[in-house]
């Protein structure tokens, strides 16, 4: 039979749980995630350049974090080709 010599036990160390990334991101949080203001990112999704809002009610709209991620690696991609 294995012991472990420090008197512990063989299991593996637990990672620590990873917080999951939003699925939405709002307002507030495109902000500090594209640095674009709102008329910024109005104009862009207008001339098609930003993803477009979703309707999350009447009143409150998001962006699919998916969506953002891929504009921000176009956005790399477009600077790196340049």
């Amino acid at each position: 039979m294995d012991t472990d010599p420090t008197g512990g036990d063989d299991r593996k160390p637990r990672k620590p749980r990873e917080l999951p990334q939003p699925l939405i991101y709002r307002e507030a949080d495109l902000k500090a995630l594209t640095s674009l203001s709102r008329k910024a990112r109005e104009d862009a999704m207008k001339a098609g350049t930003f993803p477009r809002a979703v309707p999350l009610s009447t009143k409150a709209r998001g962006w699919l974090a998916s969506e953002i991620a891929d504009w921000i690696e176009e956005r790399k991609a477009a600077r790196d080709a340049a």
